[in-house]
């Protein structure tokens, strides 16, 4: 079964990527723990600038990641975080291997 992934490239303002990590490490072993068509969800920081932070998600389909927008643990996440981000890019995807 190909599954459906997104990759998310956050660039945070200035000085709020310590703030940010537990707010999206939470919100990554929420997404895996508690909802079932989340099969992975990788928080990764570009080395040459903290500030960029990028989430590669997988789920069973598109409507999944959809899904996981009405979860309480998604918009707590967002509530929290939405006044650090300066910039957000999401590229949709299919997983082909």
């Amino acid at each position: 079964m190909n599954h459906f992934a997104v990759i998310v490239t956050v660039k945070l303002k200035p000085g709020m990527a310590d703030q940010f990590r537990p707010h999206i490490l939470k919100n990554a072993v929420a997404s895996k723990d508690s909802e079932p068509d989340c099969h992975r969800f990788d928080v990764l920081v570009v080395e040459e600038d903290a500030d960029t932070i990028i989430f590669y998600e997988e789920y069973t389909d598109a409507a999944a990641f959809e899904t996981h927008h009405q979860t309480a643990h998604y918009k707590a996440f967002r509530q929290a975080t939405d006044d650090m981000v300066l910039d957000k890019q999401i590229a949709r995807c299919g997983v082909i291997s």
